[in-house]
């Protein structure tokens, strides 16, 4: 297994090497425990947020119907609640509604055929959350037919902006320095910026009632936001990082101050800690699960709901999650089954792929053997091929795509998958060609496996205060990733098969010069023959926080 060292700088203690390896300038305090005065940027310096805010005003002093439009991934649940619960709990408004498109007849996006539905319904505002921004024939169409549109989006616009009554963006807005919101963070803004000038509290109430109040909004919608601002996979720097940090530690705190439905969620799912691990592994695939397998709005009805309507909603959400996992599942048996791997470009076709399923098994695809993938579903009935696509970092997607976009019918970058669509007779020749290109392009070296590595840590440097201040770079995700660590000449002392947590692991009890340290190395107990007591072994691996005993443990990532 090859290992790269990214930061051997022996002039920087070990949060410096770590900052400079993450191009983190802040001062390290601030970054560790950033405060609120420190990284807060004012709502109103997005885009046309001033327009938005005007609008709405106006929209309730007349009673006109709001639609608010989101679409069908977690993100877009989550930003489509927050602000319609904020209207209906807080601003007591009832004539707001919300819609999503089907995923299968609609794909992404607000739609001609939405906006007819919609005046139809005698809708006056419509408010999107998380998409639209590159929509501009919609948007000439809803002017058309007389419907207001408020824009509220985080991707990167094409060269036109909608034409709109407001596009609230931090990506096109000048005087907004952060420009990595969340869809769901931006929809807050637009809260912050309706808090600041609708007055929602009673009259007599001092200004410190009023500004505990406010917290209480605050402590009722930020911990839904920091959730999906993790899922979201946005840089967890800045405002996102303080977002974050705050809003976990007040779940894992202080929960009574967190909404009903948010505390009866967590509790179902058994969570008595949240951290991103949480977030991505057991609560994302819940909400996603609804919008891809089922309908969005079963998902939106867990945060809807509190009691008996929540717990029914969560039920139901939990089957339709574990049939996602068993497509999942099947759909990944079928497709490792039939790779080439022979080839540097693994591909694998199905009609009966589900067609939201056929990402996370690219990826898994991808994960396994360290080469790009493509995973097809099959649709003779419109006669085309969706594919999802993955790659290893060192192989460069887009200019594959670019190469051959002339035998697409579309393709598309969303996160960090690629998606296209392809007529069925030109599939054949894009198989053979995308293969021709990879197969051109990677080189054998680059098939093996390579860990990156943080930084060597030395015997001095290893004590319990550097282990706490380590665990403060907490939390981790994009941009500022659990950092891995190297050991060099670990001394094996005692190797051994643990059970912990329903399965089994390997244990290693080892001496690094004078210090004794315990390294776990979960679901790998069959590498016990592998390692020699009294043998001298370099490992690398993460530090976790044991919460029972106060200390650290640590984790095993690979034996060098």
């Amino acid at each position: 297994m090859k290992y790269k060292i990214l930061c051997e700088d022996k002039n920087l203690d070990l949060i410096e090497r770590i900052f400079k390896i993450r191009g983190i300038s802040d001062d390290i305090d601030n970054f560790l425990n950033p405060k609120i005065k420190n990284y807060r940027l004012d709502p109103l310096k997005l885009n046309d947020m001033q327009k938005a805010v005007n609008r709405i005003i106006k929209a309730i002093e007349k009673n006109e119907k709001i639609m608010i439009f989101g679409d069908y991934d977690a993100d877009w649940v989550t930003s489509s609640f927050i602000l319609f619960k904020f209207f209906a709990k807080y601003l007591k408004y009832k004539n707001i509604s919300i819609m999503y498109p089907d995923r299968i007849e609609d794909w992404y996006g607000l739609k001609n055929k939405h906006l007819d539905s919609i005046k139809e319904k005698w809708v006056d505002l419509i408010i999107t959350v998380d998409n639209w921004i590159t929509s501009v024939l919609e948007a000439e169409y809803a002017k058309e037919i007389w419907i207001d549109l408020i824009i509220t989006d985080h991707h990167k616009n094409w060269e036109q902006i909608p034409d709109a009554i407001a596009v609230v963006n931090p990506v096109i807005s000048k005087d907004y320095d952060f420009k990595y919101l969340a869809g769901v963070w931006v929809a807050f803004k637009l809260i912050c910026a309706l808090l600041d000038q609708i007055w929602i509290f009673n009259g007599d109430d001092t200004l410190e009632e009023n500004w505990n109040k406010k917290n209480k909004i605050f402590n009722y919608f930020l911990p839904i936001v920091a959730i999906w601002t993790v899922a979201d996979i946005v840089p967890l720097i800045w405002e996102n990082r303080l977002l974050v940090k705050k809003w976990l530690d007040l779940i894992n705190n202080n929960r009574h101050l967190i909404s009903e439905s948010l505390q009866w969620f967590l509790k179902y799912l058994n969570l008595k800690e949240v951290d991103t691990f949480h977030i991505w592994f057991v609560i994302w695939p819940r909400i996603n699960a609804g919008g891809r397998i089922s309908s969005p709005y079963k998902s939106l009805d867990t945060l809807l709901f509190t009691w008996a309507k929540q717990l029914k909603s969560l039920q139901e959400i939990d089957e339709i999650n574990t049939n996602r996992k068993k497509l999942q599942e099947s759909a990944f048996k079928i497709a490792e089954e039939s790779l080439n791997l022979e080839d540097k470009l693994l591909i694998a076709e199905s009609e009966d792929f589900h067609e939201w399923i056929v990402g996370i098994v690219s990826w898994r695809i991808t994960e396994k053997y360290n080469k790009p993938s493509i995973v097809f579903k099959i649709n003779k009935e419109k006669w085309i091929a969706v594919a999802s696509l993955r790659g290893p970092e060192y192989f460069d997607i887009i200019d594959m795509i670019q190469k051959h976009g002339n035998l697409l019918e579309r393709s598309w970058w969303h996160k960090h998958a690629w998606w296209l669509t392809v007529k069925i007779e030109k599939l054949k020749d894009l198989k053979e060609k995308l293969i021709k290109y990879s197969n051109e392009i990677i080189l054998e070296d680059d098939l093996e496996k390579t860990i990156l590595v943080d930084t060597h840590i030395t015997h001095d440097e290893w004590n319990y205060d550097l282990m706490k201040l380590l665990q403060d770079l907490w939390p981790f995700g994009e941009w500022n990733k659990e950092p891995n660590f190297l050991f060099k000449d670990i001394l094996v002392d005692k190797v051994e098969k643990v059970w912990k947590n329903g399965n089994w692991h390997m244990k290693i009890c080892g001496n690094f010069g004078d210090k004794k340290i315990n390294f776990l190395f979960w679901w790998k107990w069959d590498m016990i023959k592998s390692v020699d007591k009294k043998s001298n072994i370099d490992i690398v691996w993460k530090i976790k926080k044991d919460d029972f005993n106060g200390w650290y443990f640590v984790n095993g990532v690979e034996i060098i």
